[in-house]
C-alpha cells in the first residue's frame, strides 16, 4: 500500500518526520517497507502561460513562443514540442535553474534568443511522464513554484499489510493508525448528502444476494466532454502507483485509495434493457474485458450484468462493452459489498489480481458503500459537472455480520502480555481503536467498529492492546523450566544423525514451501491428485506438493543461475496427497561429483554417485541389505537411470535422473539427479548383535559371470548370499566387462567370495561343493554362466 503523507495529513494531524512516522507504524504492526521522498524540480521552474506562438524562420519544426512567468515582461522561448498551443500554461525553466544537470541559460537556437525552456515530464523527473512538454491546469498561477503548485514537498510509504489489516488498504484507514500514534483523531469529511437533482435511475435485481448482500448505485446525467482530471487529483494517483485515465475512471479510483471502497462506472448509454442483474455466470457465458482479455465464464463466478449478458467481473474488472470512453456523458456510479469468499473464486478461476479484488479478497467496510458513492459524486460534479440522481441502495444486513462482541477480561489480559496494566489504561486502548467499551464483571464488553473483521475473539482483543502498548515496552523475561530429556531409543535412528550424514556428504538443507508450481508439479508427476488452495498467495505456488521435487527444483535453478555448479540439496518435510500426508527425505545433485580440486580430474555426477550417497544414509539402519534399488518406472525420471527403493517388500521411495523432457521446460539441458524416501523406514534402527572374530583362516574364490546386459546384479548377489552357506563371509562385486568377445547384449561381472568359519578350517571339497550350487542356482534363476 503506497501511502502520501501529504494526502495523509488531510485525514489526521500529526508533526511526526517521516523517518520517526516511519518507525511507529512499523512498531505499531504496518511495516513500512520504504519512505522515498517525492522528486522536486529546480526552485526555478516556474509556471508559465503561451501567449503567442510564431513559426521559427529557419525550422519548421521549431515554434517561437512568447511566454508569461508572472514578470514585468514576457519571455521569447523556442520550443520543439507539438502539442505546445497559445493560452497552454507549462513548466518552465528559467535562466540558472538545472534540467538534467545542465543549467539553463539564454541562448541562440538557429539565429533566435531563447530565454527558458517549456520542459517535459520527463525532464522534470516526475511520475508517469507523458509525450510532449508537460500541460498544466487553466487554473494553475501564473509565475508560481511548480514544486508549491504540485504539491511536491511530498513523501510516499510503502506499507506492507499483512491480510488481516485490510481497513489499511486506504488513506483513512493509515489515518486511523496515525492518529492512534499521535493520540488525537482523524478529521472525517462532513458527511453532507448530495441533492438529487433528477428522479432517474436504473432497476437493480440481485439474484445472488448471499455474495452480494449491499449493492449502491448512482446515476449522473449531463457530464461535460471537455473535463480533465485536475493536477492535484493526477499526482495523488500517481503517487500510489495508479495512472491518469478518464476523469470518472480517476475519481472512482481516487475514492478507492482514499476510503478503501471498491467503485466501478457504467456507461449507461450502453445498458441493455435499463436494467442492472447481480447473478452467477451461466455455462458457455463470455465477457470482454477492458484489457481486451475474453473470459469464457463458467457456473459460479460472480457478474453484473444488463439484460443482453455480461458487463462486469464483479469485483474484479469491468467489461469492453460499458466502459467509460471519451463520449460519455451518462454514468452509473456502483458500490459493492461482495464477500470474499465470491471474489477470491473469481480471482483463482481466471488469475486475475486488481487493486479492487486485492481489497474485496481481504474485506471491506459493508457500512461503507453510500459514503462512497456521496464521495465520488462530489468529486463528479466539481469536476465534471451533472445531474445526479437518488442514491438506490439494497441492503441484506442478515447476510453480513458487521461487528463482532466479545468480553475481554482484565486479568487474562496481565497474564498473556506479563505486564500490569490498570484498568483505565486497557480500556482507554480498546477505545482508541473506535470500539465500543463497555466496563463488565472482571472486564469489559467489546464490540469492534464495522471495518475490523480482525477483531472477533478476546484474544484478538489482548493482541491489539499488545500493540497498542508496544511491543517494545512489554519486558522481556526468561522463563525457567525444568530440563526435560526425550527417551532415546537403541531402535531408532535420531534425525540429527541423518541430518549429519548428509552434510558430510556435501548436502546442504534447503525449505521450500509447501504449496508449488501447479504447472511444474504436473510435469514431474502427471498423476499427482494435487489438493488446489482456495486462497493462494501467488498463481505459481497455488497447490499442495505431492512430492518434494518441485521444491528442489526450484531451490535449484535459483542456485545454478548464481553460478553455483557444485549442487547438493535436501530436504525433509511432508508432502500431501487426498488421502493424507507422508513425512519424506528428498535430495538433488548436479554438477561435479567433487568440490573443484586440484589433485582430482572434474567428473559430472551419475546415478552412481546418487546411488552411494543413499547407502551411506541406509547404513545409519545397520541393516544396509534389506535396502534394495529395483529398475523400475518413475514418473518423471529418465527410463533408463532411475529405481525405485524397496525395504524388504515395500516400496519406500525412488531415485534416478530427471527427465530431459522437464528439464527442457525449464530451459535445462544438463543432468540432474534426485531422490525421494519415506522418512519412517530411515529411522528404524537394527541393533548391533555380537560375534566372536573367527581365529581360522579365510579362503577366497572369484568367479566371473556372463549375464544379460539388462540383469540387476543386486539379484545376483542375492541368490549368492542365499545359496554359498552359512561360512559365507562377503560377496563383492569387483569388476563389469563389456566387449564383443561376450556378445553384444551381455556383461560379465566378477564376485570375490570369502569364506570363513569360526570352528575349523575349512577344505577345498567344501568351498568347491559350495561354489557348484551357487553357480548351477544362477543359471536356474538368472540365467548365468559361468565366464570361460
Amino acid at each position: 500500500m503506497l501511502v502520501s503523507t501529504q494526502w495523509l495529513k488531510e485525514w489526521v494531524d500529526f508533526d511526526f518526520e517521516v523517518n520517526e512516522l516511519s518507525h511507529r507504524l512499523t512498531m505499531n504492526g504496518l511495516e513500512v517497507d520504504s519512505a522515498h521522498a517525492v522528486t522536486q524540480c529546480h526552485e526555478k521552474v516556474v509556471v508559465g502561460q503561451v501567449r503567442s506562438i510564431a513559426t521559427h524562420p529557419q525550422s519548421d519544426r521549431l515554434s517561437v513562443c512568447q511566454v508569461d512567468v508572472g514578470g514585468e515582461a514576457e519571455l521569447q522561448i523556442v520550443c520543439g514540442a507539438s502539442n505546445v498551443k497559445e493560452g497552454g500554461k507549462y513548466p518552465v525553466a528559467l535562466a540558472g535553474s538545472t534540467i538534467k544537470d545542465q543549467t539553463i541559460e539564454h541562448v541562440e537556437i538557429q539565429s533566435v534568443f531563447s530565454q527558458g525552456m517549456l520542459c517535459s515530464a520527463a525532464e522534470l523527473k516526475f511520475e508517469v511522464p507523458e509525450p510532449g512538454i508537460m500541460e498544466l491546469d487553466a487554473s494553475a498561477p501564473v509565475g508560481f513554484s511548480v514544486n508549491s503548485y504540485l504539491l511536491r514537498d511530498d513523501f510516499v510509504l510503502d506499507i506492507e499489510l499483512t491480510p488481516n489489516r485490510a481497513d489499511c488498504l486506504s488513506i483513512r484507514g493509515v489515518a486511523r493508525e496515525v492518529a492512534i500514534i499521535a493520540k488525537t483523531k482523524i478529521n472525517e469529511r462532513s458527511k453532507q448528502k448530495i441533492v438529487a437533482d433528477s428522479d432517474r435511475r436504473i432497476p437493480v435485481q440481485i439474484m445472488n444476494p448471499e455474495d452480494c448482500p449491499v449493492f449502491c448505485t448512482r446515476v449522473i446525467d449531463n457530464l461535460r466532454s471537455d473535463a480533465v482530471t485536475p493536477d492535484w487529483m493526477k499526482q495523488r494517483l500517481q503517487r500510489v502507483g495508479l495512472r491518469s485515465i478518464h476523469p470518472i475512471v480517476d475519481i472512482t479510483n481516487y475514492v478507492m485509495i482514499e476510503l478503501g471502497q471498491p467503485m466501478h462506472a457504467f456507461d449507461t448509454d450502453v445498458i441493455n434493457g435499463a436494467e442492472i442483474i447481480v447473478r452467477h455466470a451461466q455455462a458457455e457465458e463470455q465477457l470482454v474485458l477492458l484489457d481486451g482479455e475474453v473470459l469464457n465464464l463458467g457456473e459460479g463466478v460472480l457478474l453484473i450484468t444488463d439484460r443482453n449478458g455480461p458487463i462486469a467481473l464483479a469485483g474484479v474488472m469491468g467489461g469492453e462493452s460499458s466502459g467509460i470512453g471519451s463520449q460519455t456523458n451518462k454514468i452509473m456510479l456502483e458500490a459493492a459489498f461482495f464477500t470474499p469468499d465470491a471474489i477470491r473464486k473469481s480471482v483463482a478461476r481466471f488469475g486475475l489480481h486488481t487493486d479492487a479484488s486485492h481489497r474485496f479478497e481481504r474485506g471491506v467496510d459493508p457500512t461503507g458503500q453510500r459514503a462512497a458513492i456521496e464521495r465520488a459524486t462530489e468529486l463528479i460534479i466539481q469536476i465534471s459537472g451533472g445531474v445526479p440522481g437518488p442514491i438506490q441502495e439494497i441492503n441484506n444486513p442478515q447476510l453480513v455480520q458487521t461487528q463482532h462482541q466479545c468480553h475481554v477480561r482484565h486479568d487474562r489480559v496481565n497474564r498473556v502480555l506479563g505486564v500490569n496494566l490498570s484498568c483505565e489504561e486497557i480500556g482507554s486502548i480498546l477505545r482508541s481503536v473506535n470500539q465500543t467499551v463497555t466496563p463488565s464483571e472482571g472486564g469489559w464488553d467489546v464490540t469492534s467498529p464495522t471495518w475490523r473483521f480482525d477483531l472477533s475473539a478476546e484474544h484478538d482483543q489482548i493482541e491489539e492492546v499488545a500493540r497498542i502498548y508496544g511491543y517494545d515496552k512489554i519486558p522481556s523475561r526468561t522463563t525457567l523450566q525444568p530440563a526435560l530429556y526425550r527417551n532415546l531409543s537403541e531402535s531408532s535412528v535420531p534425525q540429527a544423525e541423518l541430518h549429519e550424514a548428509l552434510h558430510s556428504l556435501g548436502y546442504y538443507e534447503a525449505i521450500t514451501y509447501s504449496f508449488v508450481d501447479p504447472e511444474l508439479q504436473s510435469k514431474i508427476q502427471p498423476s499427482a491428485d494435487s489438493a488446489r488452495l482456495s486462497n493462494p498467495i501467488a498463481e505459481n505456488l497455488s497447490v499442495m506438493r505431492c512430492s518434494l521435487w518441485p521444491g528442489l527444483v526450484g531451490a535449484f535453478l535459483e542456485n545454478y543461475r548464481r553460478s553455483k555448479e557444485y549442487i547438493r540439496l535436501y530436504e525433509i518435510g511432508r508432502v500431501f496427497h487426498r488421502h493424507g500426508e507422508t513425512n519424506m527425505l528428498g535430495g538433488l545433485i548436479h554438477g561435479d561429483s567433487t568440490a573443484t580440486q586440484w589433485g582430482t580430474e572434474a567428473r559430472q555426477v551419475d546415478y552412481f554417485d546418487l546411488k552411494g550417497d543413499l547407502e551411506r544414509l541406509f547404513e545409519l539402519t545397520g541393516d544396509v541389505d534389506r535396502f534394495k534399488f529395483r529398475l523400475e518406472p518413475i514418473e518423471g525420471l529418465h527410463p533408463w537411470r532411475c529405481a525405485s527403493i524397496y525395504r524388504d517388500d515395500s516400496r519406500i521411495g525412488f531415485a534416478g535422473q530427471l527427465h530431459p523432457e522437464i528439464l527442457d521446460e525449464v530451459d535445462f539441458r544438463e543432468s540432474v539427479y534426485v531422490f525421494e524416501i519415506e522418512l519412517n523406514p530411515l529411522l528404524l534402527k537394527n541393533l548391533t548383535n555380537y560375534s566372536k572374530i573367527s581365529r581360522y583362516p579365510s579362503v577366497i574364490r572369484d568367479i566371473s559371470l556372463v549375464v544379460d546386459m539388462n540383469q540387476p546384479v543386486s539379484e545376483l548377489e542375492t541368490t549368492i548370499r542365499q545359496f554359498a552357506g552359512n561360512d559365507l563371509e562377503s560377496a563383492t562385486i569387483f569388476d563389469v566387462y563389456y566387449q564383443l568377445d561376450i556378445g553384444n547384449n551381455f556383461k560379465s561381472v566378477a564376485y570375490r567370495l570369502i569364506y570363513r568359519s569360526n570352528s575349523r578350517t575349512l577344505t577345498d571339497v567344501e568351498i568347491d561343493s559350495s561354489i557348484e550350487n551357487v553357480l548351477e542356482q544362477l543359471d536356474n534363476r538368472h540365467n548365468a554362466r559361468l565366464r570361460v
